[in-house]
């Protein structure tokens, strides 16, 4: 059975809708909207439990496959002002910012955070991640994700995280750094084909999961706990996809 296909220009708007201020159906991460329950809470949201390429994946390394034709992400963040936007299932920031992906151009729509971390690397999680998110003109998504450990405190997160809108709907307007600030020092990924992590979990995303993780200081990962202690997708199942590798 395939999932439902949604025009790139709803796609696009199902990602804004959180800082739109647009009615959704709401969806959660426990109780009677949880992960498992989310395609029966609205037709649009289908996808979640019918379809066959969903996210976030468990990635057994061991299982990948070298890509041969893998192409370097070139990222061109530069400081500029972002919203900071409590969606009521967590953080999110839209900002300005450039991606390439061999000659293809992509522009950032937002990044967001998932605690625990949603992808699994050979069973784990970390305890926190953030999924980037890029799109070009036709609407074709990729999302970066960086996955964050406890260690040192974050720099870049330092830039806004004690002032993250404490209730939904809340938003703080920011001067930020360049998110490369983010990223580590190493942008060498293992990439596969999914789903949005949320409703409406519209699939072809191709994700690039930073193999090496950042760190975030346990005060830091506190601030964020206490705003959303869970709001992570389970993984979901392989269903024959292969996770490639960019090394």
């Amino acid at each position: 059975m395939v999932s439902k296909v949604i025009p790139a220009t709803a796609l696009l708007l199902s990602l804004a809708l959180p800082a739109a201020g647009l009615a959704k159906p709401k969806y959660g991460y426990s109780g009677d909207i949880a992960p498992e329950k989310w395609g029966k809470l609205s037709p649009d949201y289908a996808a979640c439990s019918i379809g066959t390429s969903q996210a976030p994946l468990n990635i057994v390394t061991a299982k990948t496959v070298k890509d041969a034709k893998s192409q370097a992400l070139k990222p061109n963040y530069t400081p500029g002002s972002a919203d900071v936007i409590n969606t009521g299932t967590g953080i999110q920031v839209n900002l300005k910012g450039d991606l390439k992906i061999g000659s293809a151009d992509y522009k950032l729509l937002q990044f967001h955070f998932h605690a625990h971390g949603e992808e699994a690397i050979n069973g784990v999680h970390y305890p926190l991640n953030a999924h980037l998110v890029h799109a070009n003109s036709a609407g074709n998504l990729k999302v970066i994700g960086v996955n964050l450990k406890v260690g040192a405190p974050n720099a870049y997160l330092e830039s806004f995280w004690s002032k993250l809108p404490a209730k939904k709907d809340g938003t703080l307007k920011v001067n930020l750094p360049s998110l490369a600030g983010l990223l580590p020092s190493s942008l060498a990924y293992f990439t596969y084909i999914g789903s949005l992590t949320t409703p409406p979990c519209t699939e072809g995303v191709q994700f690039f999961i930073l193999k090496e993780p950042v760190t975030i200081s346990a005060k830091q990962l506190d601030t964020f706990l206490k705003l959303y202690p869970n709001n992570a997708r389970p993984v979901q199942p392989l269903n024959g996809r292969v996770i490639k590798s960019s090394n």
